[in-house]
């Protein structure tokens, strides 16, 4: 006689099970969020089969089209006895069902019993080496522009298996390209909520990508039905994958992006990588500086960062503007620099003064600021700088004026 009882993955489970003898089995399994959010969990069963003797074999199917690692071991035992050294350790092939080890019966009568836990990790440790020298395209748009908002060893979320990943500003919806060919591995399209506390965590949409050297892409925080793929598919470097969102533990709209390999432990950990840069350089990321996507094959664009502006740069700066009876402000922005126009709209010149109440910006400009403006007419002010280490800044201009006749 033998009688099976699974472990269901992906949340703590309790069965009971009356046996003839009139012992009690008490069995719970926990997982880590991680091994849920990467998908390996979805496609794994871990369960044990009871034997006449009240031994216990334990089994794990992988219904996976790749391997999956898991580690296994107890946070209780109780008249059990393990037949191996725990924690047990393996990859799961693809496909299959694959024996663990057995729990014996340490004592002849009375209650037994265990709490299971296990981490599940894609792919295999013993097969994967991350090729440090390859570059990843910037997973934007090629010829666009993006803030670096949290890096490597960001203080807001990127410790413990995060410690290597990068977060890119993007409104919700921008679309999202693969960093790196591979084969479409996970897809989780349906979290529809988002914010910075943990009870996010199940909410976040995310696409995982296996690369040829065993190591996967990681795409996290995309909108509800935010994926243009899925598993089984094989993408090249530079194809649209997906849309950013603000699913998951997120502050705010933007992307997430690292690369992980399985570890033996069971877990997936985000490894260093570099990008592509516009020149086919190699570029290691760092908190706060714009990049541009540069895919291979794409067309030439025009290259401007804000922080190689200056004023001189606009200083012939004189455009004729309709009449309306106003003076008003005009802003170009250039990454974290904003370029401040002021339009005379009357029929005559006008002397000024121009000031600015600034929060976390400085102006390049002396202020207040006395200027004539012809009539009709748009001049160029002055470049106001944010502050890189804030994620607020403010500016309101202030106006007083004489029209001459």
């Amino acid at each position: 006689m033998k009688r099976s009882a699974s472990v269901i993955p992906g949340a703590p489970h309790l069965f009971t099970l009356v046996l003839s003898l009139g012992t009690l089995f008490l069995g719970t399994a926990s997982l880590p969020v991680t091994a849920q959010t990467s998908g390996a969990t979805a496609h794994l069963e871990v369960y044990a089969v009871q034997n006449d003797d009240n031994s216990f074999d334990l089994f794990a199917r992988n219904d996976h089209s790749i391997p999956i690692y898991i580690s296994v071991d107890f946070d209780q035992l109780v008249n059990l006895a393990p037949e191996t050294n725990l924690p047990w350790r393996g990859a799961i092939p693809p496909g299959d069902t694959r024996p663990l080890f057995s729990l014996t019966p340490t004592a002849q009568r009375g209650r037994i019993g265990y709490s299971l836990r296990y981490q599940a990790a894609l792919g295999d440790p013993a097969t994967a080496s991350h090729h440090d020298d390859h570059l990843y395209l910037f997973p934007f748009e090629h010829g666009t522009k993006r803030r670096l908002s949290q890096g490597f060893g960001g203080s807001f979320s990127h410790f413990g298996e995060n410690r290597y990943a990068v977060d890119f500003d993007m409104p919700e919806g921008t679309p999202v390209y693969a960093a790196r060919g591979g084969l479409v591995v996970h897809v989780k399209q349906d979290g529809r909520a988002g914010g910075p506390s943990p009870a996010y965590a199940d909410h976040g949409n995310v696409i995982v990508i296996a690369h040829d050297d065993g190591s996967f892409g990681n795409y996290v925080h995309l909108r509800f039905r935010g994926s243009r793929v899925q598993p089984g598919d094989t993408v090249s470097a530079g194809d649209h994958i997906g849309y950013s969102g603000n699913t998951g533990i997120s502050s705010g709209p933007h992307l997430h992006f690292d690369v992980r390999l399985p570890q033996r432990d069971g877990t997936m950990q985000s490894v260093p990588f570099l990008f592509r840069g516009l020149q086919g350089e190699a570029i290691s990321p760092e908190e706060g500086h714009f990049y541009y996507a540069s895919h291979p094959g794409g067309e030439d664009f025009p290259v401007v960062f804000g922080e190689d502006l200056r004023n001189q740069d606009f200083a012939d700066h004189l455009e004729e503007v309709p009449v309306t009876h106003s003076v008003s402000f005009r802003t170009e922005e250039y990454d974290l620099t904003h370029a401040i126009y002021l339009q005379n709209g009357f029929p005559e010149a006008i002397r000024a003064t121009v000031g600015f109440n600034l929060v976390h910006m400085r102006a390049e400009a002396t202020l207040p600021l006395e200027i004539e403006v012809p009539p009709a007419s748009e001049v160029f002010l002055t470049l106001l700088r944010a502050d890189p280490g804030r994620d607020r800044w403010q500016y309101a201009p202030t106006v007083r004026f004489q029209r001459l006749r």
